[in-house]
């Protein structure tokens, strides 16, 4: 069972079984830059997946879902924040085609000392 629920340009989506939350995404429509926006953009700010069904599709479906939302809504792409030190979470995403994203922090300088890196998927 999944369900949306929206509030302006933010969305949760999230998936439940028999009443227990199983996982759930928080996104934004928002633009890319806030100082000097050029495309629209999805912002991803949670992922989480309930560590007992981890590693079962349901991460890669809510993906999907954002991805498809995107698309139909003309985003220029979907963006998103991870730890360098979560590599499970760098491998998901990767595997799902997002790379690091020109306004992450490691393409600028001194920025290689931050912890994160910001990801992206372009769309068209």
């Amino acid at each position: 069972d999944v369900t949306s629920k929206k509030a302006d340009n933010e969305t949760t989506t999230t998936t439940k079984e028999k009443g227990t939350v199983l996982g759930f995404a928080h996104f934004r429509y928002e633009p890319d830059d806030e100082d000097h926006p050029a495309h629209p953009v999805s912002y991803l700010y949670e992922l989480q997946i309930r560590r007992t069904v981890q590693n079962l599709g349901l991460g890669k479906k809510l993906m999907t879902i954002i991805e498809l939302l995107s698309i139909k809504l003309h985003m220029k792409k979907c963006m998103l924040t991870v730890f360098r030190s979560n590599e499970a979470a760098m491998g998901f995403y990767v595997r799902r085609k997002y790379v690091v994203d020109e306004f992450s922090p490691s393409n600028f300088e001194g920025g290689e000392e931050c912890d994160y890196e910001i990801l992206s998927k372009s769309f068209g």
